[in-house]
């Protein structure tokens, strides 16, 4: 399928709505067994015989048993994992009228973390950014000593280089006259500049959808820099702004611009992961009682309908049990990309957190 295809069926499948839980999205991993999906389905059926609305437990039982029939099709699971969206969808907007609809997709982006989900419509929002234009911000981050060339584009952040210059501290030394010692320095740190642009210009071009270039740093070597004519005419409209940052380099540089650029690129998928691991912990650090963490701790939080947010690192072992849970207390969900630094905050308190709604 298409992207344009798959845009139209994202935008379809948002308009139908059912009564009650009666709409199932499931999301299977490339590596999840199908057994195990098969397995865990039929778990739910033993669950659903225990709602009380007639009419509701029949409608929920004939969705699991149309991905059930579905999945006993399947031997392999696509590259990327599968998608499926079943439900009871009424035909007239009248109870009673309701059509099972199932919607098998081969997603464009591989499926990270097993989710099943009952609601009165369908989860999207992981399908969703699959489909999403994923722009491509470069990232410079440049000091007298040492640089960084690096890319933003979804929850992925990437240094492509480091460099460092040689260049000495400003001081005279040997006899030197301090005239001949600042040019020389002068020249040192163009030349310093030209080998970044140069690396720059190669792997910038390379970039998919690059949409701007920001450039940071400490003191004027950001501005220098981005005056240098020797950068590519293709990339020298990009560059939006230069920044001022207490570091000229590295890993920590570059996530302190990405950090300064928040407010403007707030759609990026992992400036949004930042904010939202930051607003755990500022609840950490605060005396409101809100942070939750511990299995136990997470798990009471849950059954109480406490849980305001339940924050999951990708990979975690046991997301089917607590989404499970949050998906009957219409607990808010969030992923975070096990690759990143957010996402190693996470995996640090096991690979779950929470904000509470309120203290206990």
């Amino acid at each position: 399928m298409n992207t344009k295809d798959l845009k139209d069926m994202i935008e379809s499948l948002r308009e139908k709505r059912g009564f009650h839980t009666e709409l199932i999205s499931l999301y299977i991993p490339p590596e999840k067994p199908i057994s195990e999906v098969s397995k865990y389905l039929k778990d739910e059926v033993s669950q659903s015989q225990n709602i009380k609305s007639k009419r509701t437990r029949k409608n929920v039982l004939n969705n699991i048993s149309s991905i059930l029939g579905q999945l006993a099709k399947i031997w392999t699971l696509p590259k990327n994992g599968l998608i499926i969206f079943s439900g009871s969808i009424p035909q007239k907007n009248q109870r009673g009228t309701e059509k099972n609809e199932i919607y098998i997709i081969d997603p464009p982006e591989k499926v990270a973390t097993f989710i099943y989900w009952c609601d009165n419509k369908f989860l999207l929002t992981s399908l969703e950014e699959m489909v999403l234009n994923k722009d491509t911000y470069g990232l410079v981050v440049v000091g007298r000593k040492r640089a960084s060339i690096g890319y933003i584009k979804g929850k992925q952040i990437e240094i492509i280089e480091n460099f460092t210059s040689g260049i000495p501290s400003k001081h005279s030394a040997g006899g030197q006259s301090q005239r001949r010692f600042e040019r020389s320095i002068q020249e040192n740190e163009t030349r310093f500049y030209r080998r970044l642009i140069k690396h720059m210009n190669q792997e910038f071009l390379r970039l998919k959808n690059l949409k701007a270039i920001f450039v940071g740093g400490a003191g004027n070597s950001k501005k220098k820099f981005a005056k240098e004519r020797e950068i590519d005419y293709r990339l020298k409209p990009l560059i939006q702004d230069t920044i001022d940052l207490p570091y000229d380099g590295g890993f920590e540089g570059i996530r302190a611009l990405v950090h300064q650029l928040s407010n403007r690129l707030i759609d990026i998928q992992s400036i949004k992961e930042q904010q939202i691991v930051q607003e755990f912990l500022a609840e950490l650090s605060s005396d409101r009682g809100l942070a939750i963490y511990g299995y136990d701790e997470i798990r009471k939080a849950l059954f109480a309908n406490r849980v305001n947010k339940l924050i999951i690192s990708e990979g975690f072992k046991n997301t089917d049990d607590f989404l499970s849970i949050a998906h009957k207390n219409v607990v808010h969900v969030e992923i975070i990309a096990k690759e990143t630094e957010d996402g190693e905050i996470i995996k640090s308190f096991r690979g779950i957190v929470a904000i509470a709604r309120y203290n206990r």
